[in-house]
Formats: structure tokens, C-alpha cells, sequence
């Protein structure tokens, strides 16, 4: 036997054990656990902010009432900015 026959002889009994193998069992599934939901939810915080692409001011408004805008030309150490009130061109 020439040494190319005999690699391949060694070669076709590995390979088909290996794809012959069963692969081992999946784990079992994780149990669910069940939540109720909170009985008392937090109110809903009614905050709603409009940003302005093209300018880039942000209007904000909280429980249906206009607070102030954010423009962008606040001071820098105001951290988060604080909205204020500004004219609109409406």
C-alpha cells in the first residue's frame, strides 16, 4: 500500500465515527416564574419633550402645560439644562 491509500483507510473510519455520534441531550427547559404585576402602579409621569430638528430646541411639556424649552444656549455648568421659556415664531 502506497502511503496515500493507506492515510485515506485511517482517515474514512474516524471521520465517519465522528459524524455517526449522537450529539449529547439539550438541558432541560429553566422553569418559568411568574410575576404578578404591582398592585399599585406609580402614577403615570406625564413629561413630554418635542425636539425641533431643524433647530435643534427641544419644547417641554408637563401634564399638558408648556414648562420652557431647551435650546441648546444654556450655560455650560447648568447639568441636566433647565428648560426655559421661550417665544416661538407660531
Amino acid at each position: 500500500m502506497n502511503r496515500k491509500t493507506l492515510a485515506l483507510s485511517l482517515f474514512f473510519p474516524f471521520a465517519f465515527a465522528a459524524c455517526s455520534a449522537t450529539p449529547p441531550p439539550a438541558p432541560p427547559p429553566q422553569p418559568i416564574v411568574y410575576m404578578p404585576p404591582d398592585p399599585n402602579p406609580p402614577p403615570p409621569d406625564e413629561w413630554n419633550l418635542l425636539p425641533d430638528p431643524t433647530t435643534g430646541q427641544v419644547d417641554v411639556y408637563h401634564q399638558g402645560g408648556y414648562v420652557g424649552s431647551v435650546t441648546g444656549d444654556e450655560p455650560k455648568d447648568e447639568d441636566p439644562p433647565i428648560p426655559h421659556p421661550v417665544q416661538h415664531a407660531d
